[in-house]
């Protein structure tokens, strides 16, 4: 039987190893466009992200499963298959991530079916990375509430 005060420090070791679990903020980014995303890993590595890459669906889900992304940054156009198709796949393996979709061809009605496929945010590329941040950032709020 655990007495009051080791069962107070068994919770704060779990909050302490809670806490290192979330010291940083992971980011999956989902892009065939290697050079793309070289510029997008650099940006977001200066913001204090860990940074994973997929290049397919499928690496993208298994990366999902894997290690639990916090923010998840899907092109709308990957080599054989549309993003927004791979959006809802995506929040099964990851129900609490935020996925930002970036757009090469905006157009407001795949902004509609991407927020609600269950998207944070959409942004049209270029990329501007002051928007970018502000999405971001915004995100990270969200994830420390």
């Amino acid at each position: 039987m655990l007495m009051d005060g080791q069962m107070k420090d068994h919770d704060m070791e779990l909050g302490a190893s809670s806490v290192r679990k979330n010291a940083f903020f992971t980011t999956l980014v989902i892009d065939d466009k290697l050079t793309f995303a070289g510029f997008l890993e650099e940006f977001l590595k200066s913001e204090g992200h860990y940074i994973m890459r997929a290049v397919s669906a499928g690496e993208a889900l298994e990366k999902t499963l894997e290690f639990q992304p916090d923010l998840i940054l899907l092109s709308n156009e990957l080599t054989g298959t549309n993003g927004l198709a791979l959006l809802p796949e995506l929040l099964i393996e990851q129900a609490t991530a935020s996925v930002i979709v970036m757009a090469n061809k905006p157009s407001i009605s795949e902004a509609v079916e991407a927020m609600k496929l269950g998207a944070s945010d959409y942004l049209e590329r270029p990329l501007d990375p002051k928007r970018l941040k502000v999405a971001i950032d915004m995100q990270k709020a969200l994830f420390k509430a």
